[in-house]
């Protein structure tokens, strides 16, 4: 078991060496890490079910398997993919909905623009539909791999929350469509363009880890209210900062947060 410990220390360390020299440490690969945990954490149960049997049988072989498992684990940790170039294949046509709830597991997001609100999923995905809420909720216990979900909307306006989870969003957009985005208790990576900001957006985080990447026109406004949590903020291009009804207000608590705002680039 001390063995087990000793590689487990080696791994954090050799992460936060990683983080100062090389600097490819980020939130998109913590939302790696945390994805894939939530993959492979039963060899963690493997890894110490082998080591009791060694404690009683007292075979050598079943002590190095259980390290082999435990190394095996943090290196599909850090190596397995979260995200593919593939489309789901299965669709969903939904109507008279406004608002879409991410939660549970980890999974890939992508926006398109369309006709019609589609929901492409990948297996591990289950999307339902209650009042006006699109629920789409991933499943630890289908599929090893990545989960991908592929949205087609119309020309609507939508409110999104995550929750529960470990998310990659992506989008880019002829306007903005989104009203209001919360993401709690959760790992959140998400890159969005607006060529047009039509609607103020309010982004609302709390007790998660958050890195946000919007471009926008140039000459909007922003403002940032953050309560607890670290902040890293930055600001490219012509856009101002100010409280009086901005275009993007974004409210912060608890957490670790990154904002990169892009305007007019």
């Amino acid at each position: 078991m001390k063995i087990i410990f000793g590689i487990f220390l080696i791994f954090i360390g050799t992460l936060l060496l990683t983080t100062i020299f090389l600097d490819v440490f980020s939130l998109s690969f913590l939302t790696r890490i945390f994805h894939n945990l939530g993959l492979f954490w039963p060899l963690i149960l493997i890894t110490f079910g082998v080591y009791f049997i060694y404690l009683s049988v007292r075979k050598r072989w079943l002590y190095f398997l259980s390290v082999g498992v435990f190394s095996a684990f943090l290196i599909l940790l850090l190596v397995w993919p979260y995200e593919s170039v593939s489309t789901p294949g299965k669709y969903q046509v939904f109507t008279g909905v406004k608002r879409i709830s991410f939660k549970s597991g980890g999974f890939t997001v992508r926006f398109i623009e369309g006709e019609e609100l589609r929901v492409y999923a990948s297996s591990g995905i289950e999307v339902s539909k209650l009042g006006s809420d699109l629920i789409v909720k991933g499943s630890l216990w289908r599929k090893l791999g990545p989960k991908i979900v592929e949205i087609e909307f119309p020309r609507d306006i939508f409110e999104l929350s995550f929750e529960n989870g470990a998310f990659t969003v992506k989008g880019e957009f002829e306007e903005n469509r989104f009203t209001r985005i919360e993401t709690k208790d959760s790992v959140l990576n998400i890159r969005f363009n607006f060529q047009k900001m039509n609607v103020p957006l309010y982004f609302e985080a709390e007790d998660c880890v958050l890195e946000v990447l919007l471009r926008v026109p140039g000459g909007i406004s922003y403002f940032i209210d953050k309560k607890d949590g670290l902040l890293l903020k930055t600001i490219e291009g012509n856009i101002i900062e100010s409280d009086f009804n901005p275009d993007l207000f974004f409210k912060l608590k608890d957490g670790v947060f990154r904002v990169h705002l892009e305007g007019g680039i």
